[in-house]
């Protein structure tokens, strides 16, 4: 057997053993990066997200490379490599004469000769990057970049059950430990749009008396948007209230967006709207948002339902809580009436 396939070999053996060992994002991250650095004998490797709104790669984890070169400025997403995005594996081998490179000359100072970049993929949706750098010039040849397309798809699997696992984890504990709504309903929009990588998330509480739908909480959405207006329950997406999940693909031309334009302004695409419900009563709405056009797919349905699920149950522990301090305290009034009166008469 050649050193490469060797190389290669090591390189499944050592992912399977990740993808098994661990529901930690970070550790599963690192060991990847690390792996591909020792395993092919090159000089780095790093792991790229998009962030949510889809406009800049943010450093997840990396093996290899200074914290100088690391920090040296943001990723422009349609500026760094952008033809990985598209889907495909870009080849650099002279870095210095290539526009593709946003930082050229910091990428020279810190060593590196050729870039590798392989998008990363979960269920057709592209989240990242993984880029292997190498100290000498060096080109990967196709059946190459093919295996570490391959043990990519292999880690994106991990990567998406490890963050799905953390938000399931964080949300579950706080409902478990905390009675205060807010603080579990914040918890959730806020773990929903970093998991899935969207530009936002917020939750609605339905009000019966003036039919409208309430800004409870939310995330990485602006003031300016989030106070555009009254949301009418008839008006805003309101199958969503019928009990059953709305996806809008297009929020700037569909008629089931009360606020079209306000949502062109803040940079809205797609809006997933999903029932709150209790006690078997719709008592509100939790909606995702992405900053372009994006069909969710089955696995990312099935854990904005189960989370949403959960938000439910934590609006119901409040409102019991909220009940049962209310009878307490008056219990505690009439007591205190009580002995009033047995000691005036």
């Amino acid at each position: 057997m050649k050193d490469t396939e060797k190389q290669y070999y090591k390189l499944f053996k050592d992912f399977a053993e990740i993808i098994n060992s661990s529901l930690n994002v970070t550790e599963v991250l690192n060991k990847i990066t690390e792996n591909f650095v020792k395993s092919l004998n090159i000089k780095a490797c790093t792991i790229f997200l998009l962030d949510r709104t889809w406009k800049a790669l943010k450093v997840r984890a990396s093996y290899g490379l200074s914290d100088a070169y690391l920090n040296k400025g943001s990723l422009d997403a349609d500026k760094s490599i952008a033809e990985t995005l598209n889907g495909k594996s870009v080849m650099i081998y002279d870095l210095t004469n290539d526009s593709r490179v946003q930082y050229p000359k910091e990428a020279k100072k810190e060593g590196i000769a050729s870039i590798l970049s392989v998008p990363i993929t979960v269920m057709g949706k592209i989240i990242g990057e993984l880029r292997l750098y190498t100290a000498e010039p060096y080109e990967f040849l196709e059946v190459e970049r093919e295996i570490i397309s391959l043990l990519i798809d292999m880690g994106a699997v991990a990567i998406d059950r490890a963050q799905y696992f953390r938000s399931f984890r964080d949300v579950s504990t706080l409902i478990s430990k905390s009675l205060d709504l807010n603080e579990v309903l914040d918890s959730i929009t806020k773990n929903l749009a970093r998991s899935l990588i969207t530009k936002g998330c917020a939750i609605f509480l339905l009000s019966k008396v003036e039919n409208r739908l309430k800004l409870q909480s939310s995330y990485g959405l602006s003031d300016g948007y989030l106070n555009k207006g009254p949301l009418d329950a008839e008006q805003s997406i309101v199958g969503c209230l019928d009990g059953k999940p709305v996806f809008v693909l297009d929020a700037i031309t569909d008629p089931r967006i009360q606020y079209r334009a306000e949502a062109e302004k803040e940079g809205v695409a797609s809006i997933l709207s999903i029932p709150i419900s209790a006690k078997g009563q719709i008592i509100g709405v939790l909606r995702i948002y992405t900053a372009k056009p994006h069909e969710f797919t089955e696995n990312e349905t099935e854990f904005i339902l189960g989370i949403t699920e959960m938000g439910g149950i934590a609006i119901e522990n409040a409102n019991m809580y909220d009940q049962l301090k209310g009878e307490h305290a008056k219990l505690i009034n009439d007591t205190h009436q009580w002995f009033e009166f047995g000691r005036t008469t």
